[in-house]
């Protein structure tokens, strides 16, 4: 999976940073539906780390998201319970601290048309708070890429031939996340 790749990029990027602790226990949620779930104790006795992290990631319904926290040995022994209390704590300051931002899978869409079209396409998209226009090109044509919620392009086909009387072209790109306003 390929976001699972960048998981284990980003907890080596930190080993790598922080060589010296003894810990870098770590938990993270992939998948729009939380299809992979996984967690590292990375010798913390069994329960105690990984998982409250874990835990904490789910009570805050994050998704795509880890969360590395490294741990120096620093002599006092917390026991199983101080540990699992200190990386729940651990993993709650982090997402406090960082913010939760909600970021939304979209498909830009290549709208070509003739420029009578333009002042009517214009205003409706605008007039749309679900659409978000990325360029905007005049050419032979007025060429527009627009960003469009995904599952939302047989919508905008609908109202895009509508307003160009079926003369538009309507094309998809790629999907990509965007960061919600």
């Amino acid at each position: 999976m390929h976001r699972e790749k960048e998981a284990f990029a980003f907890i080596e990027k930190v080993k790598k940073t922080e060589p010296d602790a003894n810990h870098h226990v770590y938990a993270y949620i992939i998948g729009k539906n939380s299809e992979v779930q996984k967690f590292s104790d990375d010798g913390e006795p069994s329960g105690t780390a990984g998982k409250p992290i874990l835990e904490m990631l789910k009570r805050e319904t994050l998704v795509n998201t880890i969360i590395v926290i490294t741990r120096y040995f620093g002599g006092i022994k917390l026991g199983a319970g101080g540990l699992i209390r200190a990386y729940a704590k651990g993993a709650k300051e982090v997402i406090e601290h960082n913010g939760i931002v909600t970021i939304m899978l979209y498909e830009l869409i290549n709208l070509e048309f003739d420029y009578q079209y333009w002042g009517k396409l214009d205003n409706e998209l605008r007039n749309h708070e679900i659409y978000q226009f990325k360029s905007v090109d005049f050419d032979q044509k007025v060429h527009c890429q627009v960003y469009i919620p995904i599952n939302q392009q047989s919508e905008l086909n609908k109202t895009f031939m509508n307003l160009t009387n079926g003369q538009g072209k309507m094309e998809k790109i790629c999907e990509e996340y965007l960061k919600e306003e």
